[in-house]
């Protein structure tokens, strides 16, 4: 039994279990990358210490989270996605911009960690805050790039790195968008957020909604597997861990439930699962060459496999006001 991360309580329940080979399939398809998977099988391996890993939930706060938790580093993600795309809009861009034009961002410092091609900074620079007090974290030397060509300031160096010990006290706000999920050593982190917040600052994040997670995996979807999202944070978790570190949660929200984007995702999350399935109809169809006419047969495979999706669904809109893709929080420093 392995005590919760988020809130220390020792009564946890395992969800299930992934082989170090299932979850390597959930990233790459062994058909189309043979050595890269079985160098992903190898890596996850040797990351958990052992050839399998659990998910388990917390009974008092509802975290869910992986055991043994324990994030995939630079490795991982060279070989289960080495070629990064970051959409240009999320909701919580716009719920965070929202919130910041009620409040004075004139002259304040800010440090987007996990920043992409720095799309969010794009929507905010200028309106509400000046290029050279804007600061970008990012490990892919792409997005890096990218970001130091618009003027920002980049670190390419995990937030917990002595490289920041220095920067104490440093940035009014902090965004967090679809990366605190990816993280171990929590307590860490949120020691450093405070760490790096001037008085009266705040940390905007936005997480994968649990209660969307739950629905996929009952439901035929993918599993939400390990080391990408080790973490599923509930409100629950954020307060136990804000209690801990004297920080408050003054905001905690869901992204309002879209059902164009919500059909659109599952058609292609359901057909992703049964494609895991070793000699399946999705197997070979990803196992193709890339080019336009595998990505026309994937779409039509996965339309002709959505019927099968409609219990499902019925079971979506009854519950359409709790299954919004993201969870977004903000999170003060008092003085």
């Amino acid at each position: 039994m392995s005590t919760c991360p988020a809130c220390g309580h020792a009564s946890t329940a395992k969800l299930f279990e992934v082989t170090a080979d299932q979850a390597s399939r959930s990233f790459v398809n062994p058909r189309q990358y043979p050595a890269r998977s079985r160098e992903l099988t190898h890596y996850l391996s040797s990351l958990w210490g052992r050839s399998t890993c659990d998910v388990r939930r917390c009974s008092d706060c509802g975290f869910g989270f992986a055991d043994p938790f324990v994030a995939g580093g630079a490795d991982f993600y060279n070989l289960a996605a080495p070629h990064p795309s970051y959409p240009t809009t999320k909701w919580e861009y716009a719920r965070t911009i929202e919130e910041l034009n009620g409040m004075t961002t004139a002259g304040k410092t800010i440090i987007d960690v996990g920043a992409g091609f720095g799309y969010f900074l794009d929507l905010v620079r200028d309106r509400l805050f000046h290029t050279p007090d804007i600061h970008a974290l990012d490990y892919n030397q792409t997005a890096l790039l990218a970001l130091q060509s618009k003027g920002y300031k980049t670190f390419s160096v995990d937030l917990r790195d002595a490289a920041f010990d220095s920067l104490k006290g440093a940035f009014d706000m902090i965004f967090m968008f679809q990366v605190f999920e990816h993280m171990d050593r929590v307590d860490d982190v949120f020691a450093r957020l405070k760490y790096l917040l001037k008085p009266q600052g705040s940390v905007f994040i936005a997480v994968p909604n649990d209660i969307r997670t739950c629905y996929m995996e009952r439901h035929g979807s993918r599993l939400d597997v390990p080391p990408n999202h080790i973490g599923r944070w509930t409100t629950a978790a954020f307060e136990a861990l804000c209690r801990r570190h004297g920080l408050q949660l003054s905001k905690c929200e869901h992204e309002p439930f879209n059902l164009a984007t919500f059909l659109q995702q599952d058609i292609v999350d359901s057909f992703l699962c049964k494609a895991e399935k070793p000699g399946s109809v999705g197997e070979f169809v990803r196992g193709l060459p890339r080019s336009k006419a595998q990505r026309i047969t994937q779409a039509l495979v996965a339309l002709a496999q959505s019927p099968t999706r409609l219990p499902a669904w019925a079971y979506a809109a009854r519950n359409s006001s709790k299954l919004g893709s993201a969870l977004w929080v903000k999170i003060d420093k008092g003085s």
